[in-house]
């Protein structure tokens, strides 16, 4: 078990972090230095192109967490288990709510319901099912030993719920345009990534401080920043009739690091004091 009392411990997740995003812009565009070649052959070529496309984002990533946490390093089968619990969780839970629930409509109500609809129906029902997947596969365990982990184990989870979002999303498309789904692709992978962290960072630290109220309040600022992201990525990628996937892009980066360097810093200002 390690030291959890060491001023600014595991930096290398934060490094893993940071690379990761910028991995993820650099993954779009060599997908766009390579779109005439992944254009060829009829529809289910490209389904394959799709499905390797969502996919790719969640390799990258966790191999990212695995190789720059290498001195201090998570069992990769933890990273793994709660990443597929996640993507497990989202396509029983989350997929059956979301598509019968005609969100859709709703959203293109008008931006006030748009961003009701984004919070309480889309929000709420993702960020809880990344919960369980924390919760119930690596949260008892001893090698949470970390408030730093549940970043780890949270954006694990959200990167999960994130492919299955995306695969079904390739899966049920009338057509696929490598560039405009490497884009949706990458948006998604972020934004939810980002949210898990939020989660995972307050369940560790009701873990390993003993805050379990602070769990509620992850949750709610979890649920709450995924819904007004995901209403504001909504509005941001259209211009009138015409679809913007490069606005999405950039609003969903400057997320991600922004809630990487918050939670960052926050961690940093806690092992501080825990060492002061």
């Amino acid at each position: 078990m390690r030291d959890r009392g060491t001023p600014l411990a595991r930096r290398s997740i934060w490094i893993a972090q940071g690379i990761a995003i910028a991995g993820l812009l650099i993954y779009v565009l060599v997908v766009r230095l390579l779109a005439p070649a992944l254009l060829t052959g009829g529809r289910p070529a490209s389904v394959g192109v799709g499905v390797v496309l969502a996919i790719v984002p969640a390799l990258l990533w966790l191999l990212l967490f695995y190789v720059q946490d290498a001195k201090e390093p998570e069992p990769l089968g933890f990273v793994l288990r709660v990443a597929m619990a996640g993507g497990i969780i989202a396509g029983a839970v989350a997929l059956p709510i979301l598509t019968r629930v005609p969100t859709r409509a709703w959203l293109g109500a008008g931006a006030v319901t748009g961003l009701i609809v984004s919070v309480f129906a889309v929000g709420s029902v993702q960020e809880f099912c990344k919960y369980l997947a924390v919760r119930f596969t690596v949260y008892d365990e001893d090698e949470f030993d970390e408030v730093a982990d549940g970043v780890t184990y949270g954006t694990a989870a959200g990167i999960g719920l994130a492919t299955v979002l995306n695969l079904w999303w390739i899966l049920n498309s009338p057509s696929i345009a490598p560039v405009p789904a490497a884009l949706r692709i990458v948006v998604t992978t972020l934004a939810q990534a980002a949210f898990g962290g939020v989660l995972g960072f307050f369940l560790g630290r009701a873990k390993i401080l003993g805050q379990q109220s602070r769990v509620l309040w992850g949750f709610l600022i979890a649920t709450l920043l995924n819904g007004v992201v995901t209403f504001l990525l909504r509005e941001v990628s259209r211009s009138g009739l015409t679809y913007r996937p490069w606005n999405g892009l950039i609003v969903a980066a400057v997320v991600a690091a922004a809630v990487t360097l918050i939670l960052f810093r926050a961690e940093q200002h806690r092992a501080g004091g825990s060492a002061a």
